[in-house]
């Protein structure tokens, strides 16, 4: 890699200035995110909160427990939309300022082939197939209003272009301090050889300041996967998965000066970032009749080996309440384009699950999961020769995060060719009790009906997920985190046919 490139990259490490989730290099946010996994499904699963483990016979097994896919009896196609409506609601300085951003896609695409042994096999069937699992959401949109904020964003900026001379300022930090020096939101403290900045902005002078995050993608898993039956008391599956990662997010940071006296009126910082990439990983499931009645299964989910890529620039503009003498009052200033290629490791999961069925009536089933993000990992790209090892992002990920527990419940009952259900789940926060950016615990609520006869069957699954989590719009030593309460909620129709 070229020096000037890994500089960049550094500058907006430095440059934590613009937190959460709003910075080009790669951070433990970063890794979080592309981690984070849950379990996509269908309908019928969603309606019990995906508390299938045990329960099998559904295309959700794929991202919980592949040995389900052994308790089919038939082959399958299925097809799973969804309709997914994000709310968040953000308070900054004490006001609250609401966002919605809604979207269809395809949650679930699942082709189930059973094939059964002779007669008289203790190995009764086989099952394979292919599935792909939309297994979470990056499709949100949060806004952040703050009046009367005693503090500035362009103080980060200045102090992280402390130390450079004015003349190799846009070429050392040409994402964020560069550009601000360019639109004059920085000045030199002294002469041209200074090299000590102040924000155009003072500290401690009132501003109003507009935060937006607008964010698109998912992760989304592909795989194939073989499930066998031993003597229907015994299942085991094994899933090969192709993980795809879908990022784009464009970030805006705006203050307006509220004292006539500053010159400058406004500075309006942006930024653009695209993250795509591929892996794989594997999945082993064990599932076991221990009577007629329940059920018992474990899974363990490896890493997914990623390799990513990210494409970004950003750019700064300014307004001033009086002309310079070639009568200009904006200025702006563009970034060259950023583009970085790295690898990450996601942490591993394991699936404890349970299942009593209440013979052909109904049942209730329960889920365990486990992952530890502080096993996230970054890791340089084998494409280019670079020796940067990513020790400070990894030690940031150790010491942001801590174990996440889920749980997850849910109960089907039938009533002639109609099913009825419901669900719960809650899934720990993943920052650590020490991280000012801790929130709430996720959960979610779920619900659903369907409809089964032998060779059709249509359900409908609806979800509330519910979190609080936190971000700083910029460095958390100058500035209040921002609190969003975030409700998502989920339609999903499946339509399945069986032979």
């Amino acid at each position: 890699m070229h020096m000037q490139t890994r500089t960049a990259i550094m500058a907006c490490l430095a440059f934590t200035l613009l937190g959460a989730g709003t910075v080009s290099a790669q951070n433990e946010e970063d890794a979080l995110r592309i981690g984070t996994v849950r379990p996509g499904g269908t309908a019928r699963s969603a309606g019990l909160a995906n508390a299938f483990g045990a329960v099998g016979a559904d295309p959700a097994a794929f991202g919980i427990n592949p040995a389900g896919f052994g308790l089919y009896r038939t082959s399958e196609l299925s097809i799973t939309p969804v309709v997914e409506v994000n709310d968040a609601d953000a308070t900054f300085y004490g006001i609250t300022t609401g966002d919605t951003r809604s979207r269809f896609a395809f949650n679930n695409i699942a082709l189930i082939i059973n094939d059964p042994a002779k007669a008289g096999s203790d190995w009764r069937s086989s099952t394979y197939g292919v599935v792909l699992d939309r297994q979470e959401s990056h499709n949100r949109r949060t806004q952040a209003v703050g009046r009367d904020v005693n503090s500035t964003f362009l103080e980060g900026l200045a102090l992280d272009a402390g130390g450079i001379r004015q003349g190799d300022l846009y070429d050392a930090l040409p994402f964020t301090s560069g550009l601000a020096w360019e639109t004059y939101a920085i000045n030199p403290a002294g002469d041209s050889l200074s090299t000590v900045y102040f924000p155009a902005i003072p500290f401690g002078s009132p501003t109003e300041q507009l935060h937006t995050i607008d964010a698109r993608g998912a992760n989304t898993s592909t795989g194939f996967f073989y499930a066998g039956n031993y003597q229907d008391k015994l299942y085991v599956g094994l899933s090969l998965g192709i993980a795809s990662h879908r990022y784009r997010r464009t970030t805006v940071h705006e203050e307006t000066s509220l004292d006539e006296t500053v010159d400058l009126r406004t500075a309006t910082w942006k930024e653009e970032l695209n993250t795509t990439g591929s892996g794989f990983h594997v999945s082993a499931g064990v599932l076991g009749r221990v009577t007629e009645r329940l059920r018992l299964g474990a899974a363990f989910h490896s890493p997914q080996w990623m390799l990513l890529s990210d494409a970004y620039l950003s750019d700064m503009v300014t307004t001033f309440r009086s002309p310079d003498s070639l009568g200009r009052d904006r200025y702006t200033s563009a970034s060259p384009d950023g583009i970085f290629t790295y690898r990450v490791q996601t942490p591993w999961r394991a699936v404890a699950s349970a299942a009593y069925i209440a013979g052909s009536n109904g049942l209730v089933s329960v889920d365990y999961e486990f992952h530890d993000p502080r096993k996230a990992r970054f890791r340089p790209s084998d494409r280019l020769l670079d020796s940067y090892n990513y020790r400070f992002e990894n030690d940031a990920i150790r010491s942001s995060f801590t174990p996440v527990h889920s749980l997850r419940v849910g109960t089907e009952w039938r009533f002639g060719t109609w099913y009825y259900r419901m669900g719960w789940a809650l899934a720990t926060d993943p920052y650590a009790e020490q991280d000012a950016r801790r929130g709430s615990a996720w959960k979610n609520y779920a619900g659903g009906v369907g409809y089964r006869d032998d060779h059709l069957a249509v359900d409908l699954g609806v979800n509330v997920g519910l979190q609080q989590d936190r971000y700083f719009p910029y460095n958390a030593a100058l500035v209040n985190s921002t609190a969003v309460d975030r409700r998502d909620l989920r339609f999903m129709l499946t339509v399945s046919l069986r032979t």
